[in-house]
């Protein structure tokens, strides 16, 4: 347990690694890897890093030890990594490579290098570069690089870049640690997200800084078997969650018992209370915690831990975010940016050392989310509608605007109208929406158009976006209604499908 706020999580990292190096970092695909064994290859990929002016590192998201020694050796040696997904578009990595300027990329197997459609930049087999045996304590560079930058979705099919520096990241892991987690080098815990989402960046690096083990989650087509099978048969201590998650598995919770877990985080997307009341029938030793964050503010940056008996605070089923993690200011504001204090609902707002500066080369974008309020402090504008109860407690309404979330990654309609626009060579207007169905939240595009071919644009859509942002069905209608503004009205096409 963590007790004040100057630690720094690579510190700690490497030393946990010197006391504990004959223990188990890592379990990869049933393969155990050891402290010495992920230190010693990051230290052989970071001797590799012989070009000080490359600053951005680009590395593939694989589930290989490979992968995550390699985000290792690039945060140890001061410099910035950047996940590129195999899965995802052609267009979606190269724009992704094009904005960081990027020159190296690391994979651990072999790769056709038209998957990014660069012929710029380097490709590395991190699979052939020896590990380091030296016994040489290892030290990080110090530097003022950021430590990652994620791309979440941007309305007009740019992915919008969101750096967060090492002092963002160190503010977070403080905080992290002061809400008082009771976890040693004997747990266990679950690394089950994708390496494109920033939940696996805590969820990677703060069990090696208590000398714990980590399990891993490969991306699987039945995930969600796979987490619960690891949570049962390996005797997992903690493991963050997400609702689409507990849906899945909801059928069989009867079926498993988890005596072992001490914590549940509930994280990325809306959870509902009902099913958190089941799952904590299988899982009776557990504290369930509630953690809410954009990715610009470093991952989490409020907790709701939730009570073992009683009322669970929330709104419409859907639990509460609770408490500002520590250093973080929260409000929520009006429509004109000040304080609300009735317990009428707003916007969240959120300050602190853990708000990134602004999105990367991105001006315009960021003087829309980052703002300077009437307290003189500067605020990072959530998007999300809350309000706070008598308690202080941030209580979750819903979205304020088109973006969604679908398995727990943040999606702007907008970038799938964006495509489906382009497929269409900008002839059809488009409006996507969400829907939640059976507890899990469903996608729908409506074209405006008398006729279409949707199976070739569904087909086309594949090639332009993630599966997760993905279409469920895609309808046909025109014209589109329109409201007073001579806008086109969203609401009135959602409603027309949702009744």
């Amino acid at each position: 347990m963590c007790v004040n706020n100057n630690k720094d999580i690579l510190n700690d990292i490497i030393n946990a690694s010197e006391k504990f190096s004959g223990n188990d970092a890592m379990v990869i695909d049933g393969i155990h890897y050891s402290y010495r064994d992920l230190i010693g290859k990051a230290k052989g990929i970071a001797a590799f890093f012989n070009d000080p002016t490359e600053r951005i590192i680009g590395i593939i998201a694989e589930n290989k030890i490979e992968t995550y020694a390699s985000i290792l050796a690039t945060l140890l040696t001061g410099r910035t990594y950047v996940i590129l997904h195999p899965a995802y578009p052609p267009e979606r990595n190269i724009g992704i490579i094009q904005q960081t300027g990027i020159h190296t990329i690391l994979h651990s197997k072999k790769y056709d290098v038209g998957i990014l459609g660069s012929n710029r930049t380097r490709w590395f087999c991190t699979s052939d570069i020896s590990s380091a045996s030296g016994k040489d304590k290892w030290t990080k560079t110090e530097s003022k690089d950021y430590a990652y930058i994620i791309f979440t979705s941007g309305s007009t099919g740019i992915p919008k870049g969101v750096p967060i520096s090492r002092k963002n990241l160190n503010a977070f892991y403080n905080a992290y640690c002061n809400l008082g987690w009771n976890l040693d080098s004997n747990d266990r815990l679950l690394q089950m997200f994708e390496l494109t989402f920033d939940i696996s960046v805590v969820s990677f690096l703060y069990p090696l800084t208590i000398g714990a083990c980590e399990y891993t989650v490969g991306n699987e087509t039945a995930k969600y078997l796979k987490v619960f099978d690891i949570l049962e048969t390996e005797h997992i201590s903690f493991a963050s969650l997400t609702a689409s998650i507990l849906q899945l598995f909801s059928p069989y919770f009867q079926d498993v018992f988890l005596p072992d877990l001490k914590y549940v985080g509930l994280t990325a997307e809306a959870t509902n209370a009902d099913m958190v009341k089941k799952l904590s029938k299988s899982a009776p030793n557990a504290l369930f915690v509630n953690l809410y964050g954009p990715t610009e503010s470093t991952i989490f940056c409020t907790a709701y831990f939730l009570p073992k008996e009683g009322e669970i605070k929330g709104h419409n089923g859907t639990v509460a975010i609770g408490k500002p993690f520590e250093d973080i200011t929260a409000m929520i504001a009006d429509g004109n940016g000040e304080k609300i204090t009735d317990g009428s609902q707003g916007e969240l707002w959120v300050s602190g050392p853990q708000i990134m500066d602004g999105y990367w080369n991105n001006p315009e974008k960021t003087s829309e989310a980052i703002v300077t309020a009437s307290d003189g402090k500067v605020y990072y504008r959530t998007g999300d509608i809350c309000y706070m109860d008598n308690e202080s407690d941030i209580i979750y309404c819903g979205r304020g605007d088109s973006q969604v979330k679908i398995q727990g990654f943040r999606i702007e309609l907008g970038e799938i109208e964006y495509a489906a626009r382009k497929f269409l060579n900008n002839e059809c207007n488009a409006v996507a929406f969400a829907t939640p169905t059976d507890g899990m939240m469903e996608l729908h595009l409506v074209i405006e158009a008398d006729k279409c071919d949707t199976e070739s644009l569904m087909e086309g859509l594949r090639h332009l976006l993630p599966g997760y942002m993905m279409p469920k069905t895609i309808h046909l209608l025109k014209p589109f209604p329109t409201n007073t503004n001579n806008k086109i009205d969203r609401k009135a096409i959602k409603e027309t499908y949702t009744k």
